[in-house]
């Protein structure tokens, strides 16, 4: 899971991304610092991520990992 920082949102939503794809890490989330701090779920599929959700922090935090349906 990563947390998006203002000062290095690129990095985090885009470099980090394909390093993680590279490393073969099956699931990418990020926390993005809006004001419903959502968080878009990727699962990998090949070399790249693909967007399969997007839930708000509070109801991640709140469920066990086998009710986000990415498994």
């Amino acid at each position: 899971m990563e947390i998006v920082s203002p000062d290095s949102e690129g990095v985090d939503t885009v470099t980090k991304r394909s390093e993680y794809a590279a490393a073969s890490i099956p699931q990418y989330w990020v926390v993005d610092q809006d004001a419903a701090q959502t968080v878009p779920m990727h699962r990998l599929d090949g070399d790249q991520y693909v967007a399969r959700a997007t839930m708000p922090l509070a109801w991640v935090l709140n469920t066990r990992s086998d009710e986000h349906g990415l498994g």
